[in-house]
């Protein structure tokens, strides 16, 4: 099953509106956690939006 980018860049958008600067950490928790528990549709939905932050941390770091 696809993940739409668009839950993708919602799901972003949350964990950084509510966690700031940490949601990186966070992303990287959900990561682990969806791993250790085999859930490859989850495991799926958090790396790209572990991804999705690492852009956008690393964009705006540039500016």
């Amino acid at each position: 099953m696809a993940v739409d980018p668009e839950q993708v860049a919602r799901s972003a958008d949350d964990l950084i509106d509510h966690y700031g600067q940490t949601a990186l950490e966070v992303a990287r928790q959900q990561a682990e956690r969806a791993s250790r528990t085999g859930d490859h549709p989850a495991l799926d939905l958090a790396l790209m939006v572990l991804t999705e932050i690492e852009r956008r941390q690393t964009a705006e770091s540039n500016l």
